[in-house]
């Protein structure tokens, strides 16, 4: 249940350590520039910072809510791409309603550690439709620093420390209704089975009547065996039954076109003899990313691994760069 509507500053400060602060540096730099916030160059600068300017209300929990909605649960995960939803999207609004989640619709972003994954949030407008899990983590980390002996009588005792560390997970389904594909985005936890994960998405859209069967994987192959061919790619198999051919750079800032003799040999395989293709590509500016990525795509999975934290957008990207290979390959087939 989202229990983060209304914080007090308190409250505030307190999910902020616990939530805000597991994000990476230059995306809590970027809140605090974007707001006109003292930096400073730690995470005990950040948490300093940030509490101070809750209490002088520079930084309200609609602008960290709005924050997060862009940075967290985007990139360091697996993006399983499926194919659209058959439903008439302006029907969405009357499905949600009567679905008995009405109340997640436009909810306040939530600060929970769920035990397992929780629907926490769905977002919905004219463009598409989002909906979101969490799920909490909690692990202890050696905190040899912190150990110490004590003296009770005739016995000595020596103390060993642990600090408590939290992390939080999240899963989504992403649709953006101009699209003929839907996405379902795996945050990075070993402790998250994929395909339960993805059980616990496909039961919420049957019970809301968007989907009567789970969605068609759309496969990446085409695209796989089209980016291959060109600049970034650092790595492509190409598969078939009883057998693969790898071709691979080994170049630390070059792909597989910079290596004349493997170029040469990857524009002269015949794609058509192979069923299925992964590869590892190096996506920059170019692709309309905001930071450099390493993109790892298993075609016939439909699936991407996308190497660093980033936001909504680049993730969007990396699709749209794929999409449009799979339809470089439509066109020339």
């Amino acid at each position: 249940m989202n229990t983060s509507a209304g914080l007090t500053k308190a409250q505030l400060k307190d999910k902020v350590r616990a939530i805000v602060l597991l994000q990476g540096n230059d995306f809590i730099k970027e809140l605090l520039r974007q707001h006109s916030i003292k930096i400073g160059v730690s995470k005990k600068d950040f948490a300093e910072n940030i509490a101070e300017a809750i209490d002088s209300e520079t930084l309200t929990q609609a602008m960290i809510d709005n924050w997060l909605y862009e940075i967290e649960g985007w990139g360091n995960q697996h993006v399983y791409l499926f194919k659209a939803p058959a439903i008439q999207t302006d029907g969405v609004s009357a499905l949600l309603a009567a679905g008995g989640y009405a109340r997640l619709v436009g909810a306040a972003q939530t600060y929970d550690f769920p035990d397992a994954l929780e629907l926490s949030n769905i977002l919905h407008d004219a463009q598409g439709l989002s909906l979101v899990w969490h799920l909490g983590k909690e692990g202890w980390d050696r905190a040899k620093f912190k150990d110490f002996q004590q003296s009770e009588g005739l016995e000595l005792y020596r103390f060993e420390a642990y600090r408590r560390r939290r992390d939080r997970s999240v899963v989504r389904f992403d649709w953006r209704f101009a699209d003929p594909h839907c996405a379902i985005l795996v945050h990075r936890n070993k402790e998250i089975d994929h395909t339960e994960a993805l059980n616990v998405v496909w039961d919420v859209l049957k019970t809301l009547a968007i989907i009567g069967a789970p969605c068609g994987r759309f496969s990446l192959t085409e695209a796989v065996k089209s980016a291959s061919k060109a600049k970034g790619t650092k790595s492509t198999r190409l598969e078939t039954d009883g057998g693969f051919v790898d071709l691979v750079s080994t170049m630390e800032g070059g792909g597989i076109d910079q290596v004349e003799a493997v170029r040469h040999a990857r524009h002269a395989m015949n794609d058509e003899e192979f069923a299925r293709a992964q590869g590892i590509f190096s996506l920059g500016e170019a692709e309309n990313l905001a930071q450099p990525m390493s993109v790892q795509v298993y075609g016939s999975e439909g699936r991407i691994r996308l190497w660093a934290q980033c936001k909504r957008d680049d993730v969007h990207a990396v699709i749209a760069y794929l999409m449009k290979h799979n339809s470089k390959a439509d066109a020339n087939a």
